[in-house]
């Protein structure tokens, strides 16, 4: 799958807040789908990356949770 697929993908399915690598006492949060979402650049030989909505150092724990609240009341 390639990322502008794996986007489209993720507007369609559920979305969940995880913790950065630092933890509980971090100031921000991630955005994942629920169930992985993997994807390849055309050409690229490494592995599949997975796709994420936000990563880590981007929004706050507040933010991530309201945006993960709205995606998934408004694709139900």
């Amino acid at each position: 799958m390639t990322y502008t697929e794996a986007l489209e993908k993720s507007l369609t399915v559920k979305w969940k807040v995880n913790m950065c690598p630092q933890g509980v006492k971090c100031w921000c949060r991630t955005i994942s789908c629920e169930e992985p979402i993997m994807f390849k650049e055309i050409g690229q030989i490494i592995d599949a990356h997975e796709f994420y909505i936000v990563h880590s150092g981007e929004l706050h724990k507040e933010v991530v949770e309201h945006i993960v609240k709205l995606h998934n009341e408004a694709i139900l």
